[in-house]
């Protein structure tokens, strides 16, 4: 009955742990990370980058569909948005970021070394570390799959099947399409264990039978068959090694081996400050280092009872050294020394990414606590998970403080009114900031909350943002395909307000806080020949130097939009020339491969516009056309050879401009589109 209500009890503890540790995502309007706004932003542009009429995304960015190891997080906010708002996305995703921790360490000591169980509370004090105040989620949940997924392996490492062996396979592809760091790291964990296993075993059963036989041959038969599981592992491992190193590979041609080392200095101080748990501010490593302090006590109680059960054993059976003081859990003690190591040498940015050591650092004690052994009294298990509790929810009501703060402060950054008109361009200065935090009171270290929060801004609004610097890297999935825009809307944070003299020439201050101020480009007033009273006009788009109808504007491939005028809206290079220059009207006409848009200033109103489009190429083409966010067009296909076709729609102009996007979804072997020209009359 004790039994029972002990494990009750335990439950129950670890249950309301989890509220606990959950409720500060949830009672906050903003869980305050660095990179977390642009993932949001970033997912929003995937989700939305289908849709043509986003004619800016889609200009500004391409889809990164290479199948890098970082694209978990951007695929579960990318699905929920369908479902949730983009904050209440992100908050689903940190949830799983916070809960899934505690949860693979709960599982990981469950099958390797039930009896520590209790250790798997440090899974909460974990789960609010500095890489996920960073924003890094992927390399978050990926922490998790990897305790995951050794606990799996080792719970069927001796039994091991195809149904085991495909089991860890959908676990490696995981991670892997999870984060590379972790992925590398599982792949030698694994090995290392196994390998480890095998050495554990031999030595204990070769104790066991010493005369096994006096023939060489059979000695080595013997140590022949102790290894047999970790050959098995290896060899069907041999697929998941190629894809580790074929990746390094890649990453060392694409950006080079040469990496920024830390100092021997700055390792140690990581290392001993436990800066892997701290965010920020330094109070954090005062009780990082109370963590660590149970961790040395924990540690030197596992070797006293190594010690005490060593004597014990020497003295009914004095042969047995090694089955008395190496354990198979002692592995993770050498797994984790290997990981210090790994830690201590490797650079801290390299390759495509940084925060290395950060990653390593993270790793080391938690591999560790399948070693530890604490069975000195029967009371000690409830001390240590007493620390445990206390130092965890310490540690989260500092957060939660700092939390509170900075959730005075972000909703005023983002308080800029103005920014309303979609399919814009956005722009900061600068494009990164780490400021002072009045709410606070001090500028936050280590993570910069402040850092992309003018992405949210951008959320949900068409508006394509030059500072994201997910798009300047090869790990995310967008990447930029024309960043040399003029913005339509800065924003300035308070640190920049002194260099705004030559902006204000260009731009106007629009709107203003306590934190940073947006700016409005400057606009011409329109000189239309709608303005001075036409009814109509017509639009012939031909190669330069061709025959314009008469009566008609011609209009090139590089025809840009000036203010209160016309032109393309959008500049790509893929958009050309038909080979064949008429005379006729429409007899010729600009093709793309990209979306085409094209604006026109007109007066509101009602009109009709004729399109018409021909081509003379040999590959087909295919028009889709959208006229202010209406599909006027849709799957209008013309075969190969000479061929006219007009199409007329009526449309009624509210915002005095017409703004036209043509385009080709790609399928069915129409892979371009041509335009003619078009004709507008007042009705």
């Amino acid at each position: 009955m004790k039994k029972i209500d002990r494990l009750t009890l335990g439950k129950t503890v670890v249950l309301v742990l989890f509220l606990i540790h959950l409720l500060p995502v949830w009672i906050f309007q903003y869980f305050p990370t660095q990179d977390g706004a642009s993932h949001i932003y970033n997912a929003y542009v995937l989700k939305e980058y289908h849709n043509h009429d986003n004619y800016r995304l889609r200009e500004v960015y391409e889809l990164n569909t290479t199948l890098f190891p970082n694209w978990t997080s951007h695929v579960l906010l990318v699905g929920l948005m369908y479902i949730f708002p983009p904050i209440i996305s992100e908050k689903i995703v940190i949830t799983l970021c916070i809960a899934l921790l505690p949860l693979s360490l709960f599982y990981f000591l469950k099958c390797v070394q039930k009896s520590n169980l209790l250790f798997g509370l440090i899974g909460f004090f974990y789960a609010y570390n500095y890489l996920l105040h960073m924003g890094f989620y992927n390399f978050v949940l990926s922490i998790s799959l990897y305790f995951f997924t050794v606990g799996y392996w080792w719970k069927v490492k001796d039994n091991l099947r195809w149904k085991n062996i495909l089991i860890i396979y959908l676990m490696l592809i995981l991670t892997y399409f999870t984060h590379y760091h972790s992925y590398a790291l599982l792949i030698i964990s694994i090995t290392i264990l196994s390998l480890l296993s095998s050495v554990y075993y031999l030595m204990h059963s070769g104790t066991d039978k010493n005369n096994i036989s006096d023939a060489q041959m059979s000695k080595y038969n013997f140590a022949f068959s102790n290894f047999k599981p970790t050959l098995r592992l290896i060899i069907s491992l041999i697929p998941a090694y190629c894809l580790m190193l074929a990746y390094y590979l890649y990453l060392v041609k694409a950006h080079g081996s040469d990496g920024d080392y830390r100092g021997i200095g700055w390792l140690v101080n990581y290392f001993f400050s436990m800066k892997s748990l701290v965010s920020f501010r330094d109070e954090h490593i005062l009780i990082g280092q109370m963590l660590l302090l149970v961790f040395g006590i924990v540690f030197v109680i596992s070797v006293l009872n190594k010690i005490r059960m060593y004597k014990n054993e020497l003295n009914t059976v004095p042969q047995r050294f090694w089955s008395s003081i190496v354990t198979k859990t002692d592995a993770f003690l050498i797994l984790a020394i290997i990981v210090s190591g790994m830690y201590f040498i490797s650079p801290w940015s390299g390759y495509s990414g940084g925060w290395i050591n950060d990653r390593f650092h993270i790793y080391i004690f938690l591999i560790m606590l399948p070693f530890f052994t604490i069975s000195i009294h029967r009371n000690m298990d409830n001390i240590i998970a007493g620390l445990i509790i206390v130092l965890s929810l310490l540690h989260l009501g500092f957060n939660v403080h700092t939390y509170a703060m900075l959730n005075r402060d972000i909703p005023e950054a983002l308080s800029l009114d103005g920014m309303d008109e979609r399919h814009t361009v956005l722009s900061s200065i600068p494009g990164e900031w780490n400021g002072f935090s009045d709410s606070l009171g001090f500028e936050p270290k280590y993570v910069e909350p402040f850092g992309h929060l003018e992405c949210l801004l951008a959320t949900n609004m068409g508006i394509a943002y030059l500072n994201n610097y997910e798009a300047n890297t090869d790990h995310f999935p967008l990447q930029y395909k024309n960043k040399d825009l003029t913005a339509d809307y800065i924003i300035v944070w308070k640190t920049e307000f002194h260099d705004t003299e030559g902006l204000e020439q260009e731009y106007d201050l629009i709107d203003s806080n306590d934190y940073n101020r947006l700016y409005r480009r400057k606009t011409m007033a329109s000189d239309n020949p709608f303005w001075i009273g036409s009814d109509s006009l017509a639009f012939d788009m031909q190669p330069n130097n061709a025959e314009t109808a008469l009566g008609h504007i011609a209009i090139y491939k590089d025809t840009v939009y000036e203010d209160g005028r016309f032109g393309w809206f959008t500049q790509s290079e893929k958009h050309g020339l038909n080979s064949s220059a008429g005379t006729q009207p429409y007899s010729d006409s600009i093709t793309g491969e990209d979306d085409g848009v094209f604006r026109l200033v007109l007066p509101n109103g009602i009109y009709e516009v004729i399109c018409y489009f021909n081509t003379t190429e040999s590959e087909p083409i295919e028009i889709n056309l959208i006229a202010n966010g209406e599909h006027k067009i849709q799957q209008l296909q013309i075969s190969d050879g000479y061929e006219k076709i007009q199409r007329r729609y009526n449309i009624t102009i509210t915002d005095e401009q017409l703004t036209q996007v043509i385009y080709t979804r790609g399928k069915g072997g129409y892979n371009r589109w041509a335009w003619s020209g078009f004709s507008i009359q007042k009705r």
